[in-house]
């Protein structure tokens, strides 16, 4: 089982419209509305695959009893820690498709001790019923830069897995309790190395310099690169994954749905080269879904055969 923590989850709301005009009036041609967060979006997807995982993080008010209904209708446990404030809402306005979304993203609520405490007691009551934790997201406002780095080494005392999908001091710091498995997109893995890549061949070099930093062996490095797949390396060797081809309507989730996927297939014993193909097509799933909606099954399965892996 996978336990998600998303400390600052959200309420996503996509408004489309058609040639967007700064400064000016515009008409939405339709908006969408959905629960969100890395590790929601996580656990929705694993969940849709037939995984079994449960989420939990912070929810407040109204918000959180949306992403928490969300969460009931598709059948994903959960068991999220309450707080006084309400959960924020993220905006994206996506201009007919051209280019990326313009998001706006709130703070989130204040979380304080009392709260962080609970959180953890919530985690370590469900460490011995999981084979992965997984952090990721932004922190909200209270939450200590090292808390992913925390809760690394309270997963591991416990002989469990971690996997973080985080940017900035959060990343950094966790990478000093070597978690087992990460995945940084191409600008926040340059973030981390402190160079910028350029490319398929200079992912390629970073994923393997991540994977030393972990610690090697069977630790998993993950450099996620949008529409140009995602590079590999972990004990099984190094990996260049070719997503499907498909048309792109939404950037929103992908990376998570790619999580969702690849723990599923590791959780069923597939090998790491057919996890990354199950994870590309997870997230080429979520991409050619509007707005904010995530993978469906039948989706995916249709998108695998299209995945292509060169091995290094």
């Amino acid at each position: 089982m996978v336990l998600t923590v998303t400390l600052n989850p959200s309420v996503d709301r996509a408004i489309f419209v058609h040639e967007l005009k700064v400064g000016d009036t515009n008409r939405v041609v339709r908006s969408e509305t959905d629960a969100g967060g890395k590790g929601v979006n996580l656990s929705r997807v694993l969940r849709e695959l037939g995984g079994e995982t449960v989420a939990t993080g912070f929810l407040g008010g109204g918000p959180g009893a949306y992403i928490r209904k969300v969460l009931d209708v598709q059948g994903v446990s959960h068991c999220f820690v309450d707080i006084d404030g309400d959960t924020r809402t993220n905006i994206s306005v996506e201009d007919d498709g051209h280019g990326l979304p313009t998001t706006l993203n709130e703070r989130g609520p204040e979380v304080g001790p009392e709260d962080l405490n609970r959180l953890f007691d919530r985690v370590r009551e469900y460490l011995p019923k999981i084979e992965w934790l997984c952090l990721g997201g932004s922190l909200p406002p209270g939450a200590p830069a090292d808390i992913f780095q925390k809760l690394v080494d309270v997963a591991h005392q416990a002989g469990v897995k971690v996997l973080v999908d985080a940017d900035g001091d959060a990343m950094k710091l966790a990478m000093l309790a070597k978690p087992d498995f990460i995945k940084p997109n191409e600008n926040e893995a340059a973030r981390l190395l402190v160079r910028e890549l350029k490319g398929r061949n200079e992912s390629l070099e970073a994923a393997l310099e991540l994977h030393g930093m972990l610690g090697g062996g069977d630790k998993i490095a993950v450099i996620s690169r949008g529409a140009g797949g995602a590079v590999m390396a972990c004990g099984e060797g190094e990996f260049d994954g070719i997503t499907p081809s498909v048309e792109m309507k939404s950037t929103i989730g992908c990376g998570d749905s790619m999580l969702g996927g690849m723990l599923w297939a590791m959780g069923t014993g597939k090998s790491m080269e057919e996890a990354l193909r199950w994870g590309l097509a997870s997230g080429a799933a979520t991409a050619c879904t509007d707005g904010t909606e995530i993978a469906r099954r039948q989706v995916v399965e249709r998108l695998f055969p299209m995945t292509r892996i060169e091995r290094d």
